[in-house]
């Protein structure tokens, strides 16, 4: 299945030709879970990003579905 990522913060670095407006078309297997999706970026450490799709905050194993833009948001922190 296709979906469309859009990636926010410093986690565009990542893809050179990365087109903020357009996002990345990612291809996943169906069934496909937020914690794929994230190894197939390269992300390990998934506590830095926050994945929300419509809306909502999805956990590591919830599953994504097809056709719905999946947004991925660097965690911030501070002091």
């Amino acid at each position: 299945m296709k979906i469309t990522v859009k990636l926010f913060g410093t986690l565009s670095r990542r893809f050179p030709d990365y087109r903020p407006a357009e996002g990345l078309e990612i291809e996943l297997p169906e069934g496909a879970t937020v914690k794929d999706l994230l190894a197939l970026l390269g992300i390990s450490e998934p506590r830095g990003v926050v994945v929300i799709v419509e809306g909502r905050i999805l956990k590591a194993d919830d599953q994504i579905r097809p056709g719905v833009p999946v947004n991925v948001l660097q965690a911030m922190h501070g002091g």
